[in-house]
């Protein structure tokens, strides 16, 4: 039988024993949380990105603020047509024309400028007797930048044309130059932009019908 001694003994031995199999399952499960934590900290370090969803159609960052002449512009557009053809005018002075007859210049200019907003938006200036300029799309349609207004906002048409260029777009001018912009190239971004927006929120604000009018 063992001494009160010896009890005593094996007692404070087993105790130690509980005490260093706690303190290793405390260190085990720190370890593991940590090891959790760093493979954490390593996943979120090389975690590749999810590439932004792209826009469609694409559309250029340029929005020009300069003051758009509604009434002028129908009046120009129906003396460059002959007054012979119907016409719509968007808020931002895209204008559709229609060579034969329509029932409702609204609903089908809208319809016009959505083919040229869901295609890609080709242009072509045509620089007018009057100093003006029209820029022409691959529907009918047109957006007309006046001589004078260039004069009054030219420095910032400069300073903001190539924010007229959509995202992933490149246009390649006459010497094959990607997105490099003479005086009429800028002009022709400056119109553009202007029907980026119209495409986007479409409101025709004015009409002209010569069966009517």
């Amino acid at each position: 039988m063992p001494s009160v001694q010896e009890a005593g003994e094996n007692a404070e031995c087993k105790a130690m024993q509980i005490l260093r199999t706690r303190l290793a399952l405390n260190l085990n499960q720190i370890i593991y949380q940590l090891n959790l934590a760093t493979l954490g900290l390593l996943s979120n370090l090389f975690r590749v990105k999810p590439e932004a969803k792209k826009r469609f159609p694409p559309v250029p960052q340029w929005q020009p603020n300069t003051p758009i002449d509604l009434d002028r512009i129908l009046e120009a557009a129906k003396y460059y047509t002959g007054y012979k053809l119907q016409l719509g005018v968007f808020k931002y002075g895209t204008v559709t024309f229609f060579s034969a007859p329509i029932d409702n210049i609204e609903s089908e200019s809208k319809i016009c400028l959505n083919k040229i907003y869901n295609f890609h938006p080709d242009f072509k200036p045509i620089t007018l007797d009057d100093g003006n300029y029209l820029i022409d799309y691959s529907q009918p349609a047109f957006t007309i930048v006046f001589n004078d207004e260039l004069d009054k906002h030219w420095n910032y048409i400069e300073k903001n044309h190539q924010r007229g260029v959509c995202t992933d777009e490149v246009l390649i001018d006459g010497q094959g130059q990607h997105n490099v912009f003479d005086r009429i190239g800028k002009i022709c971004l400056f119109a553009r932009a202007k029907m980026f927006m119209d495409a986007q929120e479409p409101e025709i604000v004015k009409t002209f019908d010569p069966l009517i009018d």
